[in-house]
């Protein structure tokens, strides 16, 4: 069984567009979202609007339950106080520019999804299986990583959250982040997803990068006024 797992769009209705397109052209038998719809980028309504068109399934993200929810803060982890107060500009406006009917939709995301295949129990989660925002970086204990794995009875576990796609083979296990699909920080501009391939018990993990009008959001982002600082990000593919 061949899936395509995406993650983290953050309102980047052109790089959404570029990665379905490729996902279409590949033959997949599912395609699965793992959060992150909005925050920083110019268009959540539109990219809210093409995942329920195309009936994507899609669990909630930090920044999906902060906008949903209207909260004051998403949860992230801020490196500094500017980036701190970039953040917060991004949940005012995000929360300003989402519609109510959009913002009901979010609410109502599940924060997992479970399914079989290739003899395979898989478990999505946008950050970790016990918390939204919780951080499940390459270098993450493995230990840890085997605990969730064992506690929640799953052979293979996908998140997002990072930006930073990898595949670890962890006890048996399979742990993959699937990179972002909108804000990238994997060092250019390309956005990404992962082409999971699933028989008999085997799972073979591959992180397609996907090329798209970067430029267009990015002039998008500053014309809207969000912070110049996102739009360098969108082209450069570094925080």
């Amino acid at each position: 069984m061949k899936i395509a797992i995406f993650a983290d769009v953050h309102s980047n209705l052109f790089s959404l567009q570029a990665v379905l397109v490729d996902i279409r052209q590949r033959g997949v038998d599912a395609v699965y979202c793992v959060g992150d719809l909005v925050g920083y980028g110019p268009r959540p309504n539109e990219v809210i609007d093409l995942l329920r068109h195309e009936n994507i399934p899609t669990i909630m993200g930090n920044y999906d339950d902060a906008i949903g929810n209207m909260r004051i803060i998403c949860g992230c982890d801020y490196k500094n106080e500017q980036a701190m107060k970039l953040g917060e500009s991004s949940i005012l406006w995000t929360k300003e520019h989402t519609s109510e009917e959009n913002k009901a939709w979010l609410r109502q995301l599940p924060e997992r999804l479970e399914f079989t295949a290739g003899g395979l129990k898989f478990l999505l989660v946008h950050g970790s299986p016990r918390q939204l925002n919780e951080y499940l970086f390459e270098d993450t204990s493995e230990e840890i990583l085997r605990q969730f794995l064992t506690e929640n009875h799953c052979d293979v576990l996908v998140c997002g959250h990072t930006h930073l796609p990898y595949h670890k083979q962890v006890f048996g296990g399979h742990v993959i982040n699937a990179g972002s699909a909108g804000k990238p920080k994997h060092g250019n501009a390309n956005v990404g997803y992962a082409l999971v391939v699933a028989t008999k018990g085997s799972l073979q993990m591959e992180y397609i990068q996907v090329s798209y009008d970067f430029e267009q959001t990015a002039r998008e982002i500053e014309a809207v006024g969000l912070p110049r600082e996102f739009a360098e990000i969108i082209r450069t593919g570094k925080a």
